[in-house]
């Protein structure tokens, strides 16, 4: 969409104050990477905002994206490189920002998605007294998860690809995954058909 200041950008600047941003109402695109910028709180004036690229400034903490909370339309974020990205950061984020569906330029899967969701119910039930066999059962929910995950990388290579094609490129993709399957389909009928 058009407008004033519907994107901004200051790449690899030392800049480490953005507060400019909170009269940018119609910011829609910022890019701040590679700065000293430690904190996020001015964004949270944009609430138009679907894209954040902020990937190695100095943002120490996951509360440090608590204001970005408040941005609804918020779906691509970048933030790969800051002190607080650590093992885990990526569940972390989804959790916190459950609308975003590209991070880090990596669309958000399904099962990430699955996996942020019953890592915020196994903590929230951690803060309640709670019977071992719960526990045990959150964990083994994780664990189907990440096992199947791990038993169809083609399928999550694939899914993760769909939404950057757009309308004719699905359609192509539909016309090879409908070939394949007719081809399986009379392979298998062929083979069944051949041991009667």
């Amino acid at each position: 969409s058009s407008g004033i200041n519907a994107e901004y950008g200051c790449w690899g600047m030392g800049l480490a104050d953005i507060s400019i941003v909170q009269y940018m109402t119609n910011l829609e695109v910022a890019t701040f990477s590679v700065n000293k910028i430690t904190s996020l709180k001015f964004l949270s004036f944009c609430p138009k905002l679907t894209e954040l690229y902020i990937r190695k400034n100095d943002l120490q903490s996951l509360e440090d994206l608590k204001c970005l909370q408040q941005l609804p339309n918020l779906r691509i974020l970048w933030i790969s490189d800051n002190p607080f990205c650590t093992d885990n950061y990526r569940q972390l984020v989804l959790e916190l920002l459950p609308g975003v569906v590209k991070l880090d330029n990596i669309a958000v899967t399904p099962n990430l998605n699955s996996q942020a969701s019953i890592e915020q119910r196994r903590r929230k039930k951690s803060q309640r007294p709670k019977s071992a066999a719960s526990v045990d059962s959150s964990f083994s929910d994780a664990e189907s998860i990440i096992r199947k995950s791990v038993e169809t990388p083609i399928i999550n290579a694939i899914t993760a690809l769909l939404p950057s094609l757009d309308v004719e490129g699905l359609y192509v993709v539909r016309g090879v995954i409908d070939k394949r399957i007719r081809n399986a389909e009379r392979a298998e009928r062929s083979e069944t058909e051949s041991r009667s």
